[in-house]
């Protein structure tokens, strides 16, 4: 049976007017006419394409006919759209004058950009014959019984063919198979389409007026929502800026309402240099009091004891953002603040499901709203330049994201990005590669392939790192070796009846527990001989320490289980704690702290009061993320232990916070959260425009 296609919550929706040559972030043209609704790959958050996306088109248009010939035909007339699509790497839908003309694409085995025709686009151009013709006789009759050719034509394997039927005309895209012997039909243009439609050399200033209506609409009601959540919530306003598009017209947003916010910079230490010196010229700018949590080399301390962070591991995020955010807000802040954010719904998944109003588990205190949760790229860019806004310039040199140079959920082509603009970062970003390449044991091709071709990106077995290694050509190591190899200390073996147990491997001294086990619940020593020590809880639970093993007693099925991982956690945050204080943060009572013994951070709990509650652990990136994610792994013996029922959730944290701090969340917000913004937007672009 196959797998049913993850689809998102929400779809953006661009419009063409042919009129004028425009694209359009509602359904009427300027002049009164109807703009047509473009197909585009979901979400469909198209945005303006830059001088850098037609270097890469031209890029890929030579590698695939040998010169650049005809590019200029392809590229058409006006201005141009990229729409980031699924694929192993990273990969642009391209939209001139109102068509998808190509697909180009980052090939990461051969390290360079591919371009793959569309119908429209390989029509404006067909006259040159770019491709090598593989003609079809029986047309597209034929392809509906044969997807496989012989290589007649001798080309070598990943040659891009085009389909020529009888009359000559184009019916599809194919490409000769890994072996070279045979050509596989990719895809068929079962139905016409028109090279051309809209006709006009266009500019974005002339997008930008054409669009004129519905900016005025999308800022007015982003105005209004800022404006009623300041009133509500009666507290000091944030603006968090990254240095990025989206927060940048937050920010503009908020300061038309006449509110005078705090600028909130993250200062991870593995920004670009561009967006740092962008966040200090936007505060000077507009005179703004500028708030920087600045996580110092934090990273780089963590990364050599816990590895590189990947998709499926993302402890970089709490280390370097939310540690240090958690420290300053709740030092400037500690009754709270309306922090306003540049969130937006086609951005991922996950902030697709988001509402517009939020809390995070780690600054539970601060409430958060993003008042272009609905607005899609083209709709931002085009209110950067109507508006006149700086903004950072990475974004013409081929970012289409700001942040950490090296983050996990990069691709590739963006990797290499870095390596243009600052190749001195991304070489020691390698030398860290390299590094943990050898801890895990990798040699030739594989090794490549792990630090070079962006098989670090993953911690465990996911598919798309399985597909990805299979385009460059290794196999992968066992999941289990590589996480025995990856921390230490390490889980030798364990077993679950009668009672839960690890047995370790590497450096593990039952006094790492000794400071910190009241976390683990009511529990006091009862046995101590050498190095054996025996906690016990009132409810006769007993957790026994032994050098190389850990072992819980009394407390079977799920608690056993959950009571064995905790205490795996303090043992491995106490041995690895990077110094991000985020335990002290979370504390409600003020029982942990984090001490430094020579170049080592060390958390101690006060027995007298701690409570018990765990937020500490839970907050922790170490704890939560790095032993979590491996430790629960090899135990259950599934890489995605870490999703098991009976884990604590989200939820929970920010609930038990809350409680424990004395917080209520008003009710107004209550009915903030249930408040669909994205239909009401939706419902407002179905509906005729009277008042033009």
């Amino acid at each position: 049976m196959a797998r049913r296609r993850r689809q998102w919550p929400v779809q953006a929706k661009i419009y063409w007017c042919d009129e004028t040559n425009t694209p359009m972030t509602g359904p009427d043209c300027p002049g009164g006419g109807r703009a047509r609704l473009l197909r585009l790959t979901e979400p469909g958050d198209a945005r303006p394409g830059f001088e850098h996306d037609r270097r890469i088109i031209e890029s890929g248009y030579r590698r695939e006919t040998g010169s650049t010939a005809g590019v200029g035909e392809l590229l058409g007339e006006g201005v141009l759209l990229v729409n980031k699509v699924p694929f192993m790497d990273l990969m642009y839908e391209v939209v001139s004058q109102g068509s998808i003309i190509a697909r180009p694409y980052w090939d990461p085995a051969e390290r360079g950009w591919r371009l793959r025709f569309s119908q429209a686009g390989l029509l404006r151009v067909w006259h040159r014959e770019p491709l090598p013709r593989l003609p079809v006789p029986g047309g597209l009759r034929e392809l509906r019984r044969r997807r496989v050719f012989p290589n007649s034509l001798g080309l070598p394997p990943g040659s891009q063919v085009a389909l020529a039927g009888p009359e000559g005309e184009p019916l599809g895209i194919a490409y000769v198979t890994r072996d070279g012997s045979r050509i596989g039909v990719h895809t068929v243009f079962w139905r016409s389409e028109p090279p051309w439609r809209a006709r006009g050399n266009t500019t974005w200033q002339d997008v930008v007026e054409a669009n004129e209506y519905y900016l005025y609409y999308y800022k007015s009601r982003a105005i209004k929502f800022i404006h009623v959540m300041n009133e509500k919530v009666g507290k000091p306003v944030l603006v968090s800026y990254s240095g990025g598009k989206d927060s940048l017209v937050s920010l503009h947003l908020t300061l038309e309402t006449g509110i005078r916010p705090y600028l909130l910079f993250n200062n991870t230490g593995i920004e670009m240099p561009e967006t740092v010196e962008t966040v200090r010229r936007t505060a000077e700018k507009y005179g703004l009091e500028l708030l920087v949590a600045d996580a110092g080399d934090a990273f780089w301390r963590a990364v050599e004891r816990v590895g590189p962070p990947g998709k499926d591991y993302r402890w970089c995020c709490k280390v370097t953002k939310l540690a240090p955010l958690a420290r300053l807000l709740s030092e400037r802040f500690p009754e709270g603040a309306l922090n306003v954010v540049g969130q937006r719904a086609f951005e991922s998944l996950d902030r697709a499901r988001s509402p517009r109003v939020w809390r995070n588990r780690w600054i539970p205190f601060i409430l958060n709203i993003s008042p272009i949760q609905e607005w899609t790229q083209l709709l931002v860019w085009l209110y950067i330049w109507r508006e006149g806004l700086e903004y950072n310039p990475l974004y013409e040199r081929g970012f289409d994201r700001i942040g950490c140079f090296m983050c996990p959920a990069a691709f590739s082509a963006e990797y290499e990005f870095v390596r243009e603009t600052r190749p001195e970062l991304w070489r020691r970003w390698e030398s860290v590669l390299e590094r943990w390449a050898d801890r895990l044991g990798l040699k030739g091709k594989t090794r490549e392939a792990w630090v070079r071709g962006g098989l670090w990106r993953w911690l465990t077995p996911a598919v798309q790192k399985q597909r990805l290694a299979y385009r460059l050509g290794v196999e992968l190591p066992d999941w289990r070796e590589t996480y025995r190899r990856w921390l230490k200390p390490s889980i030798k073996a364990s077993r679950a009846e009668p009672s839960w147990e690890a047995e370790l491997e590497g450096s593990f001294s039952p006094e790492s527990l000794e400071d910190q086990y009241t976390v683990l619940g009511a529990f006091r020593v009862a046995e101590r001989s050498g190095d054996r020590i025996v906690l016990e809880s009132a409810a006769r639970a007993r957790v026994v320490l032994e050098p190389g093993r850990i072992r819980v007693e009394g407390a079977r099925g799920v608690l056993g289980r959950e009571l064995l991982l905790d205490a795996l956690k303090l043992a491995f945050r106490w041995t690895h704690c990077a110094g991000c204080k985020a335990c002290e943060t979370s504390c409600p009572t003020g029982a942990i702290r984090v001490l430094k013994e020579g170049d080592k951070y060390r958390p101690v709990v006060n027995s007298e009061t701690c409570i018990h509650c765990k937020l500490c652990l839970d907050n922790c990136p170490l704890a939560d993320v790095t032993a979590e994610r491996i430790y629960s792994a090899l135990i259950l013996g599934e890489p995605t232990a870490w999703r098991r029922q009976g884990r604590r959730t989200h939820e929970s944290v920010v609930q038990r916070y809350l409680k424990l701090k004395g917080y209520e969340i008003p009710e107004d917000t209550a009915r903030i959260l249930e408040a669909d913004a994205l239909s009401e937007t939706a419902a407002f672009l179905d509906m005729e425009k009277t008042d033009k």
